[in-house]
């Protein structure tokens, strides 16, 4: 498996989800995995195999509960891929609570975390686990998740983008005009006085645009639905 798998998998889904489920398949079968979980978007359900359904649903509380047992191995991870036992040491992993929730109910021994980076900011996570017998991560498995993320990263930064446009060719009237008002640099009381509307209510369909189009600022906002040939 190289970076040309990882263009053409990111050519071949429709969605961000596809995406996610078919790179952790490739990946679990490439670095001999038991158990994965990635996920490109914090708002969105992760891809996963092996773990189980509750750990899954509660992924994102989850990580929020642990991040600070998990927060060496995650700043290692932002570097190249790393495997906790390595960053932690195996008798603080097994003694985590991270461990005895997500790790220890499906068998597992230790976890392989990797960060795609794009422009020094990630854009996803991986996991990948290993249960049983099957054996330790080893340092070449580690590089051969490295040599892909750059092209994981690329990837998921590219199918957002894609995801916006597609997003930001369904507003709505109204929504088209906020968008305009806003590149004008007008404010919420403004837009408001301009359409006949409270300041309260504009920020209100301002932050639902916003959400749906995943972006987290009005310039981002803007930026997402300017016409492809603009600029």
């Amino acid at each position: 498996m190289d970076a040309g798998t990882i263009v053409a998998l990111a050519h071949a889904s429709r969605t961000t989800s596809d995406f996610e489920h078919t790179v952790l398949d490739a990946l679990m079968c490439h670095v001999g995995a038991d158990v994965g979980l990635f996920q490109m978007r914090a708002s969105a359900a992760p891809a996963a195999r092996g773990f189980r359904a509750d750990v899954v649903g509660a992924w994102d509380a989850s990580r929020a509960r642990h991040t600070a047992e998990l927060a060496p191995v995650l700043a290692a991870a932002r570097s190249g891929a790393a495997v906790d036992a390595h960053i932690l040491g195996e008798r603080r992993v097994r003694s985590a609570r991270y461990f005895s929730e997500l790790v220890r109910p499906h068998g597992g021994r230790e976890t392989l975390c990797a960060v795609p980076v794009w422009r020094g900011e990630p854009v996803g996570c991986l996991w990948l686990g290993r249960c049983g017998t099957r054996g330790r991560f080893r340092d070449r498995d580690a590089r051969g998740v490295d040599r892909l993320l750059p092209a994981m990263a690329l990837a998921a930064v590219s199918l957002a983008a894609a995801s916006r446009r597609r997003a930001a060719a369904t507003l709505t009237p109204r929504e088209a005009e906020i968008v305009a008002l806003i590149r004008l640099g007008f404010r919420s009381g403004e837009i408001g006085a301009q359409l006949g509307t409270s300041p309260n209510t504009v920020r209100n369909q301002i932050w639902r645009l916003m959400a749906r189009l995943g972006v987290g600022t009005r310039a981002e906002l803007v930026a997402a639905c300017a016409p492809d040939d603009a600029g």
